[in-house]
Parts: C-alpha cells; structure tokens; sequence
C-alpha cells in the first residue's frame, strides 16, 4: 500500500503542488579562504551588537576580529549613535595602535561602513571593502558566530 500511495502522489499534480518540501535545495557555502601567511588583523571582519541595556554610557559593542591569522576579537564598548567619525576614532584608539591598518575589512552594509567619509579613507590608504549582501552568511559568517559567542556570555 505505501508504494501505491507514492506512486499516486508522484503523479499527482494538486498533490505535488501542494506537498510541503522538507529538504529543500540550499545552495553550497564558499567561505572566504584566508590568506597564506597572514599577520594578525591583517583582514578584519567588522560588526556591530546594538540594543542593549546602557552601561557607563554606551549602548553597543563594535567587534573587530581577526579573519586569517588568529581569530582573536576585539570589543569596543561604542554608542548606537555615534557616526563614522567616532567609529573609525575608537578603532584607531583600540586596533590600529596596537596591530596596523587592514589590508581589507569585511562587514555589513553598516551606515558607518558605506559612508563617503570611511569609503574616501579606504581609498587614501588602500583598504579594500568586502560588504556583505542580505542571506549571504558565508560573506561575513566569522562576525555571525562572533555575534553568537558574545552574546552568549553577555
């Protein structure tokens, strides 16, 4: 009887209309291979974690971390409001006085990252921008499990 009943299934086209897939066809990841040789925060993967509760006056955290060489992280307590200015400000105070400038950052379509002012200073000092699209996990996949990691803790 279950052969019976797939075989009209399979043949049925208000039926297969109507079948709910279960394994649906994803497509393959291509994760971003890291670099031969890479030196730490060399590329730098940049996101955001906003809304949360105000502590000492600041109400999100930038988290920078380390793509190729070392996946260590770097967490900047900053405001939801701050602009370009003061984003790029806190990551000189935090990273670049301690590593160097990037040879390439890869995030989200942050207003902060995608401004004039940000885009302008990656061409002055020839930083590449890697900017994820929407459901494309594998682009910046390192600042989700970061995201995941630190929110766990917090």
């Amino acid at each position: 009887m279950k052969h019976l009943v797939m075989a009209y299934v399979r043949g049925c086209a208000t039926c297969q209309s109507n079948k709910m897939n279960i394994w649906p066809n994803k497509p393959p990841l291509f994760s971003i291979t890291p670099e031969p040789k890479a030196l730490p925060f060399q590329m730098i993967v940049v996101d955001w974690i906003t809304k949360l509760p105000q502590s000492n006056g600041y109400d999100s955290i930038m988290m920078v971390t380390d793509h190729d060489c070392t996946k260590a992280m770097i967490f900047i307590p900053c405001k939801e409001t701050m602009g370009t200015e003061e984003m790029v400000e806190q990551y000189i105070r935090n990273v670049i006085v301690h590593y160097r400038l990037p040879n390439k950052i890869i995030s989200n379509r942050d207003p902060r990252l995608t401004a004039d002012l940000f885009k302008e200073l990656c061409h002055t000092f020839s930083v590449k921008q890697n900017m994820s699209t929407t459901y494309h996990p594998q682009t910046d996949e390192q600042s989700e499990r970061t995201n995941q990691t630190l929110e766990m803790f917090l």
